[in-house]
Formats: C-alpha cells, sequence, structure tokens
C-alpha cells in the first residue's frame, strides 16, 4: 500500500507539475512579446528587441524555476525538507503540540465514534445482495389516525397476485416458540414465514439449508431453521445438529439449516419455521401479517406504491366492511429497520461536528500567536529570498502534520469512545451489532483531518501573508497595523467559537429540559416496587381457555400467598410497550348501526384481578374485575378515562354496553372506568378498554405484575419457584423490575440528552480556553500599550474594565450570532422534543447567562494580570 501511495503521489505531482509549466510557458511568452514590442517602438529590429527581451528576462529555464518559488510550487524534495522542518519545529516547542494535538484528538475522535455509528446504523447497506430494493409494507388508515399497523392474509394474496413491479412478495409473523429439553422450556423468539421469505433475501445457509418453497405444505414434515446466535447458545456451534429432532412445544421438528451471523431478520429472530398463509381461512380484518417484497431492477418505489394503492381504492369497495379507509404504505427496509433513530443520530453527528469547529478555532488561535512569534523568523528568511508563498507552504505543512498527528490520536481515541456509544444505545437498537471501524471510517477519519488541517491552518497562512517584513526586521517588533489585522483574526475566531457554544449549549439545554418534562409525566401507573414477568402456557393441557384461565387464577393465589407481596396481577401487554406486543380492536356502541362508519378503535387487553391493584391503577368510576368475572357469568369490560370522556362526553358510561366488532357477537357491560396507562412516554394514552381474562383466555403469553414491599427483584426466584411447582414446562422470562421498563422507554430520549449535554459541555471548556487565550494573548502585545496608560495616570480598575469590557463585548457579538443561528438550527430538536418550544425563552437565556458568566470568569484572569503591569518595565520594554 506504501508503495502504490507513493506511485500515486507521484503521478499527480508530474501530471500538475506539466499543467502547470504550460501555464508559466504560455505566461512567458506573452511578456517576452510584449516587451519585444516595446523594444520595437523604441526603434530596435525584430530580431534585436527579441534579443535584448531575452536578456532582460534570462533564459527560460531561470524564469520557470523563479516562477515556481513564486508561487509555491514545490517539488517532492522539497515537500519532504517542509514535513522535516515542520516535524522539528513542533517537537521543540513541546507543549505547544501537545495541546493542539489533544485539542484536535477530542474533536477527531468524537466525531469518528459517532460517524461509526451512523455509518452503521444510517448509511451502510443491509447484509443483504441488492438490500436497496428490498421493500416494506406498513398498513394506514388516516380517517383513524392509524399509521403503523399489520397487514391482512387475503389483501396480502391480492397484491402479490396483481402487483407487477415486485420480483417476490413474502409474508410472516413474529412470536415466540418454546425450546423444550429435557422438560425445561426456553421461550425464543420465533417467525413463521412464507414459502418465498428466503429466496427474497437471496441468503444461503451457513450449515445446512434455509426454507424453500414446499416446506409449508400441510403434508411436508416439520422442519426449522436456526439463528446463528441460538445454534451457538444452546448447541454449542456443532453442525451436526442439523438434521437432528429438536421438540418446539410439544411437537418434534427437524432443524434443516443453520443462518450467518449477520441474518437475524425480522427483529433478532432466533428460530425460522414454514408457514401456508391461506387467503380463504383468514378474515380480511384480522390484521397481524407482516410483509416485504423485492423491486424489479426496472421498476421504483412510486411505480409500486401506486399500483398498490389502486389495488386498495378497489378493495375498499369491495370489501366496504373491512377494508375501507384502509391502505398500505411502502418503504425502504432499512428506512424501516433504522425506524426513529435517524434524527437523533443526526442531531448527536451535528454537535460533535461544532465541537470540531470550535477546537479548530482553538487550534487557529494558538497558531496565530505562534506565528506572531515567528514574525522575525519569517522576515529574515523572507530577506534571505524566500517567498511569501514558501512561507505559507511551510505553515500549512505543519498544520497538516498536526492535523494529520491529531487524526491518529483521535481514531485511537474513538475506538474507546465507540464501545461508550455502544453501551449507551438503547436496547433494541437497529444494526447495533455492526457498529465498528471500517475502511469508510478510516476514509472519514482521514478526510476530517486534512479538513481540520486546512481550516485551522489558513488563518495563520493567510495572515503572514500580511506581514510587513521589512518593517519587523527594523523594528524588530509588529507594526500597529499588523497587529490591529492579527487582533481582527482572533476575535473573529472567539466570536465564533462563542456563536458555536451558544447553539450548542442551546439544543443541549432544550434537550434537558424535555426529557425532565417526560421524566415527571405521570404515566398512569407506580412502577416502585412492582416485579414484571412473562409466562407462556401452550402445548396440549392449555389447549382449552378455561385451563389457561384455571392456570393464571392458581398461579396468582400462590404469588400472592409470598412474603412481602401486596398484590398480583396480569394482563396481556405491559404499559409503555413493555412487551413489544399490542393489540388493536374495533368497538361499537349499543344501539349505533354495525358499520364501519360507527365503529372506532381501541387497545384491548386481557387482564385478571389485581392488575389494577398492583399497578395502581386509580379506579375512577364503577368497579374492578373480581375472582365472580369468569365465562359463565355476565360479559363485562373496563375502559380508561380517554375512552369514557371520547365517547360518553358529560356522562358516565359505567352501565353503558358495547360490542366488540367482528370479534365479539354480543354485547358487554361497561363495570369501571380506570385511569389512563400510556403505550409511549411522550403520546397521550388512546383510547383502552380491559375484558377479564376468565372472559377471553384465548391468550397463552401474559405479563405477571408483582407489587412487594421489599426490593422486587429478590422475589424473582420465589415467583418462578411458585410457577414451576404447578408446570415445570412453563417458561418464565424477562424477569426484570417495571421501573426498568420505564428506563427503557426513555432510554433513546436519555442518551440523546446525555451525549448532546456531553458535546456541550466539552464546547463550552474548549471556549473558555479559546477566550482565555485570546485575551491572555491581547494583553501580553498590549504590554506596551497599557503601561503607557498607567504611566499617564491610569487606575488598576480602568485597565480591568478596559480589558474585560473588550472580552464581553466579543462575547456579546458571538451571543447574538448564537442566538440566530440557534433560532433555526434547534427547530430540528422539534420531533425530539416534549412540552418544550424549540425557542423556548427560558432555555436560551439561561444558556446565554452561563456562556457569558463563563466567558466573564475567563478573560477575568489575564485581565487581573494587566492591572499589576509595572509602567516603567513595560516602558522599557516597548
Amino acid at each position: 500500500m506504501t508503495r502504490l501511495s507513493q506511485l500515486w503521489q507521484q503521478i499527480l505531482h508530474y501530471v500538475w507539475r506539466a499543467h502547470f509549466d504550460r501555464e508559466m510557458e504560455e505566461e512567458m511568452r506573452f511578456h517576452l512579446e510584449m516587451k519585444a514590442e516595446e523594444n520595437v517602438a523604441s526603434g530596435m529590429t525584430p530580431e534585436e528587441a527579441r534579443r535584448v527581451a531575452r536578456r532582460q528576462f534570462g533564459n527560460e529555464t531561470r524564469l520557470r524555476e523563479a516562477s515556481r518559488e513564486m508561487w509555491g510550487f514545490a517539488s517532492m524534495e522539497t515537500i519532504l525538507r517542509d514535513v522535516r522542518f515542520g516535524a522539528r519545529m513542533l517537537a521543540k516547542h513541546k507543549v505547544f503540540t501537545l495541546i493542539a494535538v489533544l485539542t484536535l484528538a477530542l474533536g477527531i475522535g468524537a466525531n469518528t465514534a459517532i460517524f461509526s455509528v451512523v455509518n452503521a446504523v444510517l448509511l451502510r447497506p443491509l447484509p443483504f445482495p441488492d438490500s436497496e430494493r428490498l421493500v416494506y409494507f406498513e398498513g394506514i388508515n388516516p380517517s383513524k389516525g392509524i399509521t403503523d399497523s399489520h397487514l391482512s392474509v387475503p389483501d396480502f394474496a391480492e397484491w402479490r397476485e396483481q402487483v407487477q413491479e415486485f420480483e417476490q412478495m413474502a409474508g410472516f409473523a413474529t412470536g415466540g416458540a418454546l425450546l423444550v429439553a429435557d422438560e425445561q422450556a426456553e421461550r425464543v423468539r420465533g417467525t413463521s414465514v412464507s414459502a418465498d421469505f428466503f429466496p427474497l433475501f437471496r441468503t444461503g445457509a451457513l450449515h445446512g439449508r434455509a426454507l424453500q418453497p414446499g416446506d409449508e405444505k400441510p403434508d411436508a414434515p416439520l422442519v426449522a431453521v436456526l439463528s446463528h446466535a441460538l445454534w451457538r447458545r444452546r448447541y454449542a456451534s456443532d453442525p451436526r445438529v442439523v438434521g437432528t429432532q429438536i421438540r418446539v412445544g410439544q411437537v418434534s421438528t427437524t432443524v434443516v439449516g443453520v443462518m450467518p451471523p449477520q441474518f437475524t431478520y425480522p427483529g433478532q429472530t432466533e428460530i425460522w419455521f414454514p408457514r401456508a398463509f391461506n387467503p380463504s381461512a383468514e378474515r380480511r380484518d384480522n390484521r397481524y401479517l407482516e410483509v416485504v417484497a423485492r423491486l424489479k431492477p426496472d421498476a421504483t418505489l412510486a411505480q409500486a406504491q401506486a399500483r398498490m394503492d389502486a389495488i386498495n381504492a378497489r378493495l375498499a369497495q369491495t370489501y366496504v366492511e373491512t377494508n375501507s379507509g384502509w391502505g398500505v404504505k411502502a418503504m425502504n427496509l432499512r428506512e424501516r429497520l433504522v425506524g426513529d433513530m435517524q434524527t437523533p443520530l443526526l442531531v448527536i453527528l451535528g454537535a460533535v461536528a461544532l465541537v470540531l469547529l470550535i477546537a479548530c478555532g482553538n487550534v487557529a488561535n494558538l497558531l496565530l500567536a505562534r506565528a506572531a512569534a515567528r514574525s522575525k523568523e519569517f522576515a529574515l528568511r523572507g530577506a534571505l529570498g524566500a517567498s511569501r508563498m514558501r512561507i505559507v507552504r511551510q505553515l500549512l505543512t505543519e498544520s497538516f502534520l498536526l492535523s494529520l498527528t491529531g487524526g491518529a490520536a483521535g481514531l485511537l481515541i474513538s475506538l474507546w469512545l465507540t464501545k461508550l456509544l455502544v453501551g449507551m444505545l438503547p436496547a433494541g437498537t437497529p444494526r447495533s451489532d455492526e457498529i465498528g471501524l471500517d475502511a469508510r471510517v478510516f476514509v472519514f477519519a482521514f478526510a476530517v483531518s486534512l479538513l481540520t488541517g486546512i481550516l485551522f491552518g489558513l488563518a495563520p497562512a493567510l495572515q503572514t501573508l500580511r506581514f510587513d517584513l521589512n518593517q519587523t526586521l527594523k523594528g524588530g517588533g509588529r507594526t500597529g497595523s499588523e497587529g490591529s489585522r492579527h487582533n481582527r483574526a482572533t476575535s473573529l475566531l472567539m466570536v465564533s467559537e462563542i456563536a458555536l457554544s451558544f447553539m450548542l449549549l442551546a439544543g443541549a439545554g432544550l434537550l434537558a429540559r424535555s426529557f425532565m418534562r417526560l421524566s415527571d409525566v405521570n404515566y398512569g401507573f407506580n412502577p416502585t416496587g412492582v416485579l414484571a414477568m412473562r409466562l407462556t402456557a401452550s402445548g396440549s393441557k392449555y389447549t382449552a381457555g378455561s385451563a389457561r384461565a384455571e392456570l393464571s387464577r392458581q398461579t396468582l393465589e400462590r404469588v400472592e400467598s409470598l412474603p412481602g407481596v401486596e398484590a398480583a396481577g396480569a394482563v396481556l401487554s405491559l404499559p409503555l410497550d413493555g412487551d413489544n406486543y399490542s393489540v388493536g380492536r374495533s368497538f361499537i356502541r349499543e344501539g349505533r348501526p354495525a358499520t364501519p362508519e360507527e365503529s372506532a378503535s381501541a387497545a384491548y387487553l386481557v387482564a385478571t384481578p389485581g392488575y389494577f391493584r398492583a399497578l395502581q391503577v386509580p379506579l375512577v368510576a364503577g368497579r374492578d374485575f373480581t375472582k365472580q368475572d369468569t365465562e359463565k357469568s355476565p360479559m363485562v369490560v373496563v375502559i380508561n378515562e380517554t375512552m369514557a370522556k371520547r365517547f360518553w362526553p358529560g356522562e358516565s358510561p359505567v352501565g353503558k354496553r358495547i360490542i366488540i366488532w367482528r370479534d365479539e357477537k354480543f354485547p358487554r357491560e361497561i363495570v369501571g372506568v380506570v385511569g389512563d396507562t400510556r403505550e409511549e412516554p411522550w403520546q397521550p394514552a388512546g383510547a383502552q378498554m380491559y375484558v377479564p381474562y376468565a372472559q377471553d383466555a384465548n391468550w397463552g403469553s401474559l405479563s405477571l405484575v408483582v407489587r412487594s414491599s421489599a426490593d422486587p427483584a429478590a422475589l424473582t426466584a420465589a415467583v418462578r419457584k411458585e410457577v414451576h411447582a404447578l408446570d415445570k414446562t412453563i417458561p418464565v422470562y424477562n424477569a426484570r423490575p417495571l421501573s426498568d421498563v420505564v428506563a427503557v422507554a426513555l432510554a433513546e430520549r436519555r442518551a440523546s440528552t446525555l451525549l448532546v449535554g456531553a458535546f456541550a459541555i466539552l464546547a463550552l471548556l474548549l471556549a473558555l480556553v479559546g477566550i482565555y487565550g485570546v485575551t491572555a494573548y491581547h494583553v501580553t502585545m498590549r504590554t506596551h500599550e497599557i503601561g503607557l496608560r498607567m504611566a499617564l495616570g491610569a487606575q488598576a480598575h480602568h485597565v480591568l474594565r478596559h480589558v474585560v469590557g473588550q472580552s464581553l463585548r466579543l462575547t456579546l457579538v458571538g451571543l447574538a450570532l448564537g442566538l440566530c443561528g440557534a433560532l433555526a438550527l434547534t427547530r430540528v430538536l422539534e420531533s425530539l422534543l416534549y412540552d418544550v418550544r424549540p425557542t423556548d425563552p427560558v432555555t436560551f437565556a439561561a444558556s446565554a447567562a452561563l456562556l457569558g458568566a463563563a466567558a466573564l470568569i475567563a478573560c477575568l484572569l489575564p485581565a487581573r494580570r494587566a492591572t499589576k503591569v509595572d509602567p516603567l518595565i513595560a516602558l522599557r520594554a516597548g
């Protein structure tokens, strides 16, 4: 790689040099002709005029070399000399080099670490061939506010037959599976897939084979494919597991293959089963299916969407009751997998980019001060024949050496930061297992290093072009105009740093206020002191709903008898999407026509007596479920406050009756109203209806919740023991305190807030260092002026006020510019904020006050030093 790199550099060098030679030759020829014409005009013959012109300009070789030197064009040898000289200068000034490299390493390392996450989650293609053509479908019903529903099997069959833009279309349904060995059951994540699922992804098995058409036929042997993670964990990576029988629930199944590590779709699946989705046996309003497809090479997503819209319009007219108002949205599969992570990641990447710009400003200020200290050196080199461009080239070479060294150190820092970031990401972050350093990340780090070298190296290099080198040699110092220009450059950098810091502080403040508001939200239940775990009853013993209802009753009686247990209950799905599982059903108020227009949707949950007490969900009206609510008693339902207020405004719904439309053919009496429990922390609760589990025990999995006066985690073993005393084949999994469910629900917002906040603090510290450095440098450069003022009678407080006032004026300008930038950029945060406006004046005022106070402290130290200047020493030094 090194020899190839050198060869490439030489090729570029010779190409550019040839181009430069042609340009210089044309320029020289033009000037020779102009001079010859002048000589002819003075009375010389043309031959004599050209000869004199050549003598005046010298031969072509010397002209060309002088031109190269004038423009700073260098041979490879000259560049290497610049690099060696620059390295010696940086090694000589160790403190300066160390500060500059550390500053750059922090900025480049943080950017590289964040980019490695963005690269893996947002940019890197999915690990499937031609993954950009993979499409995912979401059911939508705008009239009911539904934006992300699953789909029905009959609709899927219609699309598969009629949409010509897709090569293949496959359906799948996720759930769970009981893997049984030695009478011990383990719950694993299982997915049932249609025949085209694996061919659509074009990913073969690591061992054995994937599922194929024919495996789903009724007379075919029962087969399954294992994920790489399950194969490694449960079967010790033994390839001989292929072809063996495993027990899934009560059924023996043959393992036909093991998938490679990168294939876990959908959602970290551990085992896949074939399934024939029969449209004739399914209802059109039973929406549980997920659908993926592969676009044809000559088709576009827009064309496929238009075709599906037309099909859905016909279905809505043909099947009014089930399809009216329903449609489908087609999206790129990668877009679906990324979900809501795109905005937070881009916001964090923008924040860390601002940190890098502030770091560049600090290093530029350091280089400006160093360039000023080296003004005599530059003047002497100029007097010895070095051109200004030659000096500029040397300064840029040193800047690039600094940036590359900082980039190398930043790359090492990014290795640690990347691990830290992965640990901070919420559980279930898509593609988090793919985060790491790859070729694209290395290229990014190298490009950022070069860019930073240009950013912070240009300011001192351009400033050097304006030095009056003769005056510097004569006066032994810098002239007033040069000092003024230098002060303007450093002041501009200081203002920029303050503006960028304010923008970052304001954004972090908005996220922090939003997170505090979100943390203070009443989620409708009290998670403190509650243990939650998932139980699944399946197999031949629990085919009847009555058997499952009896099992839940006995389990709760045993658990409630444990020491320290105050209440226990069970529910189909925990609040705050704690089980990643939700069910929605339509209902119609009794007495109204059974039409789609009269139906309304609500979250549907089955619950046992004791559930509301265990979570301390308040009972607003009516009664709770009791043990007398069985399948033989009158059918009842409990609803939440939102549903009560929306459909029975100004009256009590208790005693009213509803029909759960198309799922039940009988009415249920509303016997109680309970408080709302949120499904998402940042969204108000929607309509919710609860049915006694004993009256709808068709659900094999429930979440058990136990309120204890002691540490809830300590109850896990005791509860598991009581469950296994009834049936040791019942798996108990996902056991954790309910407070962990709340923490997971807030994890994404917490991570965004912490990261942006950390970068804002880093930006503030860098800005303070910059303000201190600029103020200290200005005081040093104006020591003679300050001594003169004090000799003429100025008091210490006058000098202090003058120096501090100058720094605060720059701070105010920076705050004003930062405010303008923040007003524009914080609107990007709007989707991440809860109950806080992106232009919140309190946050902006607090950020300005914090930055202003910090700037005052940073400039006070050098200002106080200015008041202690001895006028006689300062005047003598001047």
